[in-house]
Order: C-alpha cells, then structure tokens, then sequence
C-alpha cells in the first residue's frame, strides 16, 4: 500500500471541489479512484484529511518484559516450547509465536542453536 503525504491529499482534494470530475483529479495526480473516494469519505466524516492511525492486530513481535519472561520461564515447568505457548498468554496477557518465544528463551540462555 502506498502512503501519500498530508500535502498531496490537500492538493488533490482542492482540485477536486473545484472541478467535481474524480477521474481528471485522479489522471492528474497519478492516483487511484479509490484513493479519491476513501480522500472524500475522510473529508466528510472527520473534516480533515489526516489518516486514522493504525491499528495493529495479531501477535506481538517480542517479549515486552524480558526479567518477567525469564522469572516465568524457570517457575512454569514444561517439557517442549510449545507447551508454554498458553501460561504465556495467561501471564502476559497477549499471545506471542512460536518462533518468537523460542528466540526469547534463547535470548535468556535457555536454548542453544544445534551445530551442524
């Protein structure tokens, strides 16, 4: 997706409420319709041109706490890494991957990679 900055949107938005034709305006600044048409929507509902802010779902990409994440990891016993998978979400209150988990107990020692 591509990310158009707060003074191409004036422009464009100043070119379309003076000429009312969408697909000029969009020929002239190399934009999509759609843009346009998500541009007005915006204008309309929120009176500025400011985008939302994002909204980030799905898991975290770390360990916030990493103290917290090794006290955890020596008081929970468990046999596999994936079997920590849900007391770490019950503890921490958000879900982490696989990957990421195992990258942060070889963070605090936990895991050593295999030589080959």
């Amino acid at each position: 997706m591509r990310a158009y900055s707060l003074d191409l949107r004036k422009k464009v938005m100043a070119a379309y409420r003076q000429t009312k034709h969408k697909s000029n305006v969009c020929k002239q600044f190399n934009i999509a319709r759609s843009t346009l048409d998500n541009w007005i929507l915006l204008e309309q509902t929120t009176q500025q041109l400011n985008p939302f802010p994002a909204i980030c779902n799905g898991r975290a990409f770390t360990i916030k706490d990493l103290k917290s994440f090794e006290a955890f990891v020596t008081t929970t016993p468990y046999n596999k890494i994936k079997d920590l998978l849900d007391p770490f979400e019950q503890e921490f209150g958000y879900k982490i991957s696989y990957s990421i988990l195992w990258r942060g107990l070889e963070k605090i020692g936990k895991v050593k990679k295999q030589k080959k």
